[in-house]
Parts: structure tokens; C-alpha cells; sequence
């Protein structure tokens, strides 16, 4: 069965946006970028929250390739992003391109059966809504969390909608040169 991870940035304190939903703190180094690279060229499709399925869509399917400016690895990321299947969770959006499949009702019914066929794994991208209902629905493995050296008095957090204890498995730990550190986490099966 394919697995979905949640892949998010996070200040130290869990805030993935400052408190006027602002995200200049989440500039990803050089290096950082090369491990998002390796990690979505190894996954068939992403789960995505409205808002940021909007904002991926509106960079990387108009980045021009050609523009010398563009750094190398986002050059190389878009042609990885734009092969990727992409299913987002929306009540307000009313059509999407031909590569997006749009999800706005039986949340559980739809992403288990996601789950089901055949393929890599998926990875979620989304705000605390969505990953709290995704997580209380039991339809999320794993969590690869990169931890920005940087805090925030405010903002929004990750795990802010979560109701209750979640229990992690931490499986693997990357330090970057930029200071961040990606945490790979499992969760438990008793949350």
C-alpha cells in the first residue's frame, strides 16, 4: 500500500506561517531545494490543501525553463513537479487541469482508495485543517518535517488543529548546512 508523508517547513516553534499567513522565513537553501528534488522525483503525486496547491501551481508551472536566472535546482524541480499527479482538497475550487484530480467529499473513502493503487508514495502538503482531519481519519504514515532555525513569536501552526495526543516515531534525522534539520517521523498506529 503506498504511504502518504506530510513534507512541511516549520520554525522551531511549529509555525509554518507567520500570523498574517506570511512565508519569507521558508526560503529553502541550495541544499535544502536538492532534497526536496530527490524526494518528490521519488513519489508519483501530491496531496495538496487549496492554498497551497495554488501557490506551487501558479511558480512552477509558469516557470520559463529557459531563464538562465533561475537557479539550477528549481530547474530541475519543475519538470519534476509538473509530471507529478496532484490531488487537491477544495470546497471552493470549481475545475482544475487535466492533471489534478479534485477532491471535496468523503475525504476518507477518497484518499484510503488513493492509497490502495498501485504506485509510490504520496506526499501531503497542507495546512493544520486538512492535516488534522487527515490524521484523525488515520490516512497519514509518515511526516518529514524540516525544522528552519528560526522562531516566531506567532503565526500558524502545523499542528495547531490537531485534537489530542499524536504519538511519533522518529525514523531518520538530516542536518543541513543552513542549520535546518529534516526529522523523519512515523506515526504511531495508536493515535
Amino acid at each position: 500500500m503506498r504511504k502518504v508523508i506530510l513534507y512541511m517547513f516549520t520554525t522551531l516553534g511549529g509555525f509554518i506561517a507567520g500570523p498574517n499567513d506570511e512565508f519569507d522565513d521558508y526560503e529553502p537553501s541550495a541544499e535544502e531545494h536538492q532534497f526536496a528534488n530527490e524526494l518528490f522525483g521519488a513519489v508519483d503525486g501530491i496531496l495538496f490543501g487549496r492554498k497551497t496547491y495554488e501557490g506551487f501551481v501558479a511558480y512552477w508551472d509558469t516557470l520559463d525553463l529557459t531563464d538562465p536566472a533561475i537557479p539550477a535546482v528549481e530547474r530541475e524541480f519543475a519538470p519534476i513537479f509538473r509530471k507529478l499527479t496532484r490531488v487537491v482538497f477544495s470546497k471552493t475550487l470549481e475545475h482544475v487541469p487535466a492533471n489534478t484530480i479534485l477532491m471535496s467529499e468523503n475525504l476518507a473513502e477518497a484518499v484510503a482508495q488513493v492509497k490502495q493503487q498501485p504506485g509510490q508514495d504520496l506526499l501531503l502538503i497542507c495546512g493544520p485543517e486538512l492535516l488534522s482531519t487527515l490524521v484523525q481519519l488515520g490516512l497519514v504514515d509518515e511526516c518529514r518535517l524540516l525544522i528552519k532555525p528560526t522562531v516566531l513569536g506567532q503565526g500558524k501552526a502545523l499542528f495547531g488543529a490537531i485534537q489530542g495526543k499524536l504519538r511519533l516515531k522518529l525514523l531518520d534525522t538530516q542536518v543541513f548546512s543552513s542549520g535546518a534539520v529534516m526529522h523523519h517521523y512515523q506515526l504511531a498506529k495508536d493515535h
